[in-house]
This record gives structure tokens, C-alpha cells and sequence, in this order.
């Protein structure tokens, strides 16, 4: 099958859509990891125009090779999940005979724990209500959509589900040598969230979120790190391969581009226990003509007193290149107070949920931001995916702002058109 191409498949229908997208494969709710088939997905919607436009939409925008299953009514829609192992599931709420509350109930009654994406004309506290039901209910992955929608709105929920669904295969144990070897037998298709600033929404940053593999999508966080512990040397191993890809990236966009860009990408502790870390990454940096100060690196392990006079050296000699350090995780990673107030912090990341918390606790961000010497404006509010996190941003006006309801996540080979865009832009203001 063409990589342009996608193949949809309803009931009684079958036809192809030239999506300009790579096709991935599936994922492991069929007790397997990501393979080469295509993902199952249902739509059930009363509407047959509007259920026609779901299923067309969702085939044409989706990033993997899908079969879309259609129903009209609830009950068959129910007996066919009984009999299928679908990946991801699209209702309506307010049907004739079994209504949507009844049919996720009964979803989850009968095993089903696809992911679900629920859109309709209800107001968004009450569809708030019915996803708090279903993951109640022992469903992960739930989402909602207001009806009427635009096409960038759907195109947020619709990743959210998928990023899900890829994060689910990558729950189990990774292969070590398996990834190492994906790493390096090819070129990386890396994945960037853009950051962009909370009043004027320019783009201030990329953050490396992911590389594509052959089984799907890797995120780079903490918890890749963690498994990569393993073996000591690998998170080292793995993040001198992103320098590297990342510089020639870099290198080959137009300066004007990328001059006022952050690209950010994270480091953990086990990489800062090597010698000659950011020696090695400022020279290879220089090496394409890239500057020191275009990359920073997201630190979210605490720096205790049982580190090593490596971890830093390392971090001296990254501000000494000129590269930038931030604190990840703000209020839930591992960096204990001693460190927001020691370390040569020049931003901070603070997730949507952890400023959530820290409100309910009356800790003021101000005043926090204080002790590391930060302010307003070198804070990023990340994860920012639900509409009702947009909340939050009330007062915080001149922070940086990422997530899905901000941008959504783009690939390597889309990096070059963004930019312009946002170059073009910032000219016209």
C-alpha cells in the first residue's frame, strides 16, 4: 500500500482517500504490540449524513490505516463491539432507543475498554460528566467533542485518542536492543509540541516530544527514562542520537526560522553522570552552525547529595556553552526546593494538572517561580489538552502556554512550513 495513501472501510463500503500522511500500523488491545493492521474503529450516530462525515473525516485525518465500522442504532452497535476488538469508538449521545449514557454503560458492561470519543450537541459540563462515568467505569481513554465542532477541533480530540492508543502499546516492557537498533539503522521522524506565548500566541519554542518508531509512537519523558535505567548507558546513548538528528534538522531550516525558537528536548540524571557530555554537544552543534543557545534541556530528577561531581560539572558546563536549563515537572517531579533555588534555571514547565493541585493547596505560582529565581514570563503551562484547562490560564497571561488546545503535535517534515507560517506571521504584526 502507498505511504500517501489511506484505505477506509465501512459496512457494505469500501474506499480509499489520499490522506499526504504515513500509515502506521495498529495497536495491542488485540493481546499484541502495534502491528500492520489497520486500526478497528466504530462510529455509531443516528445522523446517516452526519455519521457519513465522522467516518469520511476520521479516515481522511487519521494517522493510521483504519476499518470503520457505522451504525445508526445502539444495539447492533453494541452486539458488533461484543463480537470485535475495536481500537477506538465514536458515539453520539442523545439517539432513539438505547441513548449514549446506556451504551457506554453497557460498553464496559461487556468487557469493551476501547478508547472513546463522544460527540454531541450536549453543553460541555454535561459531556464532562458522562466521560468522568465511563472512566469510572474502567474506560482509560475518553474524550468529547461539542457539536458543532470545527475541523481543528476534531483534528485535537481525534490525536488525543490516537496518542492514547499509542501510548497503551508502548505500556509494555521495552526491548532495549530493539530500540537502540530503530534509533540508529535510520533517519528519526521526530516529534515536536509547539510552546507558544499565553498573550500574543507567538511561537516561542519546540519541544522534542516523541520519535516515531516502526511499532509507533515513542514519547521522550520520564517514563521512557526510566525504563531505558536499565541499561546505564543507553539514556546517554539515546539522547546524543536526538542531538545529532535535531542539529541536522536545524541545519538544514532557514535561519530566519529557527533564530527565535527554543527547541527543547529532556535530560535525566543517568545522562548527567557522563563525562564531557556538553562538551561533546556543543561541538557537534558547531560543527552545523548551530548556536548553544537554540537548545535547552528539561530536567525534572532532583539533584540530591548522592550524585556524582559529574552531574554537576555537567550542568556548569551547559550553562557555560550557553545552552538553557529548565525545570520540568514543576510541583511533581523529583526536584526537591534545594534545587529550584540553587540550580542556574532559566525556565520552568509546569503541567496543566500539578498547577491545578497547586491551587487547591493555595500555593501561589508567583511566589514559587520566586524561589527559582523566575518569572511570569520564563514559566510554560504544558499539557493544557482539555478545553476546561484553559481556565487556568486566567491571570497568567504572560506565561508560555503548550498543548493540544494551544497546537497540536507536528512531525520533522512538518517543522519547515510551521515555521514559515509563524515567521510570516510575526512580520505581519
Amino acid at each position: 500500500m502507498p505511504d500517501d495513501v489511506a484505505y477506509c472501510y465501512t459496512k457494505g463500503v469500501n474506499y480509499r482517500i489520499a490522506a499526504g500522511l504515513p500509515i502506521s500500523g495498529g495497536h495491542p488491545p488485540r493481546d499484541t504490540v502495534m502491528s500492520s493492521l489497520p486500526m478497528r474503529l466504530l462510529v455509531l450516530e443516528d445522523q446517516v449524513i452526519l455519521r457519513k462525515l465522522i467516518s469520511r473525516q476520521t479516515g481522511f485525518f487519521s494517522r493510521h490505516a483504519t476499518q470503520i465500522d457505522e451504525f445508526s442504532d445502539p444495539a447492533e452497535a453494541l452486539r458488533s463491539a461484543a463480537e470485535t476488538s475495536y481500537d477506538l469508538i465514536i458515539t453520539d449521545i442523545g439517539m432513539p432507543g438505547m441513548n449514549g449514557i446506556d451504551f457506554i454503560k453497557n460498553l464496559t458492561a461487556i468487557g469493551c475498554r476501547a478508547s472513546l470519543l463522544i460527540i454531541s450537541g450536549y453543553d460541555d459540563r454535561t459531556l464532562h460528566t458522562i466521560a468522568d462515568m465511563a472512566r469510572h467505569q474502567g474506560i482509560d481513554s475518553v474524550h468529547f467533542l461539542c457539536k458543532p465542532y470545527s475541523i481543528d477541533q476534531f483534528l485535537h480530540r481525534l490525536n488525543a485518542a490516537f496518542a492514547d492508543l499509542e501510548q497503551r502499546s508502548l505500556a509494555y516492557p521495552l526491548d532495549l536492543q530493539q530500540l537502540w537498533q530503530d534509533c540508529t539503522s535510520q533517519p528519526l521522524q521526530m516529534e515536536f509540541k509547539p510552546v507558544l506565548s499565553g498573550d500574543t500566541q507567538q511561537l516561542r519554542g519546540m519541544h522534542l516530544a516523541a520519535i516515531r518508531l516502526p511499532n509507533g509512537l515513542l514519547p521522550l519523558d520520564a517514563a521512557l527514562y526510566r525504563q531505558l535505567a536499565a541499561n546505564p548507558q543507553l539514556p546517554m546513548l539515546i539522547l546524543e542520537v536526538l542531538m545529532e538528528q535535531l542539529a541536522q534538522l536545524l541545519a538544514s531550516l532557514p535561519q530566519e526560522q529557527r533564530q527565535h525558537c527554543l527547541f527543547s528536548l529532556y535530560l535525566d540524571g543517568a545522562c548527567l553522570a557522563h563525562d564531557n557530555l556538553f562538551d561533546r554537544y556543543n561541538s557537534s552543534l558547531r560543527q552545523y552552525g548551530i548556536q548553544p543557545g537554540q537548545i535547552g534541556f528539561l530536567l525534572a530528577d532532583g539533584m540530591h547529595e548522592q550524585r556524582s561531581a559529574v552531574c554537576f560539572e555537567n550542568i556548569a558546563k551547559l550553562k557555560y556553552f550557553g545552552f538553557s536549563l529548565l525545570a520540568d515537572q514543576l510541583g511533581e517531579g523529583g526536584l526537591t526546593m534545594a534545587n529550584l533555588l540553587r540550580l542556574p534555571l532559566d525556565g520552568a514547565c509546569i503541567s496543566a494538572t500539578a498547577l491545578r493541585q497547586l491551587r487547591s493547596q493555595g500555593v501561589g505560582l508567583p511566589a514559587l517561580l520566586q524561589c527559582c529565581g523566575l518569572t511570569l514570563p520564563q514559566l510554560t503551562i504544558s499539557r493544557l489538552d482539555m478545553e476546561a484547562d484553559l481556565e487556568l490560564l486566567a491571570g497568567l497571561e504572560d506565561c508560555n502556554v503548550s498543548g493540544e488546545q494551544i497546537a497540536l503535535q507536528m512531525g520533522s517534515d512538518e517543522l519547515s512550513s510551521y515555521l514559515q507560517q509563524q515567521t510570516a506571521g510575526k512580520l505581519m504584526h
